[in-house]
């Protein structure tokens, strides 16, 4: 004979609706109770545990909803936000603006360049938006109107 150890075969509800093992098993045998298997003689001291230790890792274990949030996408924006920055970007490429990105701050910046440009900015062809001041700009000039 061996000694049992408990292992939980079924969930259920106390009384007061608090959720609850109802059914146990021992994980050598298929022997099966309402109640655990004796474990009195199991006893862990884990003041003595290492960093290894799963039921030390489990008791400090914190759980919250995190990003479960529904209105707040998987990168932390709001659906408002994310909706205002894909809008800026397509009011962007309407005027022929290409920026390097669609956050607003890469928006921005492209409509800044194109200014200093004194034409429409284009990512994909063109130095990053940020880097284009106005000394940039000119040198940016000169070399279109010399076909470069």
């Amino acid at each position: 004979m061996h000694e049992h150890i408990s292992k939980v075969l079924d969930w259920g509800f106390t009384p007061e609706r608090n959720f609850k093992a109802v059914w146990w098993g021992c994980t050598l045998c298929d022997a099966t109770s309402d109640k655990p298997f004796s474990y009195e003689e199991i006893s862990v001291d884990h003041t003595q545990c290492g960093p290894d230790c799963f039921g030390c890792k489990a008791r400090n274990l914190q759980l919250n909803a995190g990003d479960a949030r529904g209105d707040v996408n998987a990168s932390g924006t709001t659906q408002k936000k994310w909706n205002s920055e894909l809008e800026a970007y397509r009011s962007a490429r309407a005027q022929g603006i290409q920026p390097n990105g669609t956050k607003r701050k890469q928006v921005e910046a492209a409509h800044k360049a194109s200014e200093k440009l004194g034409a429409a900015y284009d990512g994909n062809t063109m130095v990053q938006a940020q880097k284009i001041d106005k000394p940039t700009a000119s040198v940016m000039k000169e070399l279109k109107e010399a076909g470069i």
